[in-house]
Parts: C-alpha cells; sequence; structure tokens
C-alpha cells in the first residue's frame, strides 16, 4: 500500500504517477527487474526522491498500480459458509481493462510479485478476520472437526491461490488452468483426501 504522503496528493498528481508507472511496467513486462524508478519519475515530472516519499520500494508502486488498473467485482454477498464464500469468489467472472491484464500478466511471469501479491496484499489481516469469522460460524454449526484451529485454518486457505499458481509453474500448465488447480485444491481443503473412516483405519496399522 503507498504511504500516506501518496494519498494527499491532489487525484491529477495520483495519476500522473501511476500512468507513468503503468507505462513503464508494460514497456518492461517480460523483464520486470529492468523497469527503472528513474525513469517512471522522469516520465511523471517529480524526483526520485518523491517516489520514496510516496512509495515503500518499486513492488509496493507497482501493487498500487494494479490495484488502480484491476478490475473492481461487486460486493460480494455474504454466504452461509465458507465454503460457500470460497465457490463465489474464486467464481468472479472480472472484466479488466487491458492495462490491468497486461499487469497480472506480468505478476503470473513473476513469483516474488505474486507471492507478494497473496501473503502482502489478500492475506491482510482484515481478510483473515473474514475467514476467521466464516469458520467460527461453520464450527457452532457442527460442520467443522473437532479441534480445529481456526487461526491456522484461516491463514491456509488464504494460500490456496497462491498454491495453485505454484503448482501451474512447476507443472508448465497455461494460466487458464489456474482456476481449475485451485478449484481442485480449495475441495481438498474443505473435504480432506481421506475417507471419513480413514482415522479409524490408520490407527489399527
Amino acid at each position: 500500500m503507498p504511504k500516506k504522503t501518496f494519498l494527499k496528493l491532489t487525484p491529477e498528481k495520483q495519476q500522473r504517477i501511476l500512468n507513468a508507472a503503468a507505462d513503464e511496467f508494460i514497456e518492461y513486462k517480460d523483464q520486470y527487474e529492468k523497469s527503472s524508478v528513474n525513469r517512471i519519475a522522469d516520465r511523471a515530472g517529480i524526483s526520485v526522491g518523491s517516489i520514496y516519499k510516496y512509495f515503500y520500494d518499486k513492488d509496493d508502486l507497482f501493487f498500487c498500480v494494479f490495484n488502480s488498473n484491476k478490475a473492481q467485482p461487486q460486493t460480494l454477498a455474504e454466504s452461509d459458509t465458507l465454503y460457500d464464500y470460497s465457490k463465489k469468489e474464486i467464481g468472479l467472472d472480472l472484466e479488466a481493462s487491458q492495462v490491468g491484464n497486461d499487469l497480472a500478466n506480468i505478476i503470473f511471469q513473476n513469483t516474488s510479485l505474486f507471492q507478494g501479491l497473496v501473503f502482502s496484499d489478500t492475506a491482510t489481516p482484515d481478510y483473515l478476520e473474514k475467514l476467521k469469522d466464516y469458520l467460527a460460524k461453520d464450527q457452532k454449526r457442527g460442520i467443522l472437526k473437532d479441534g480445529i484451529d481456526l487461526e491456522v485454518a484461516a491463514y491456509l486457505y488464504s494460500t490456496i491461490e497462491f498454491n495453485a499458481y505454484q503448482y501451474c509453474i512447476a507443472h508448465d500448465l497455461d494460466f487458464s488452468k489456474d482456476t481449475e488447480i485451485l478449484r481442485k485444491m480449495t475441495d481438498m481443503f474443505f473435504f480432506g483426501i481421506y475417507r471419513d473412516d480413514a482415522e479409524a483405519k490408520i490407527k489399527k496399522e
């Protein structure tokens, strides 16, 4: 997230910086590491020092640009269970701008950026609290196994997207397969891989 100093700028200056950064990142979309904060500052007509007054580093600037260009979903309606919520979340069909799509592709090509997006952006305290609230409700309904640590379960759920991405990388799969893998991993999270009577069978062996 940008620093408070950036949020105090006029909307026109904010947009000028974000547009300059988007142009730079997209120009170097196949070589993100070669994109330059210096050139972004030149494009925006500000000093390099100002960039670091507004953002913590280049990745922070990138995520700010990405968030301003990505497709914004309608507020996701509350669901009865975390499982229902997850299906709605995975099934969101969003229309992004061309700039948003280009920036998303940069993330998919860079493991460190995707990891930062998941663990520094998606897995925020607010998001984890939302997941824990769902899990607590599911626990009260009696549909969770006994002894589940809600905090650990919420964190584990929040990492599934990253794991699906890593699976696609490891198996050289097109990223169009990411949603399919994500659905499979989500089902494994909720329902496990052992049969209901597996525990008793394992303890007998």
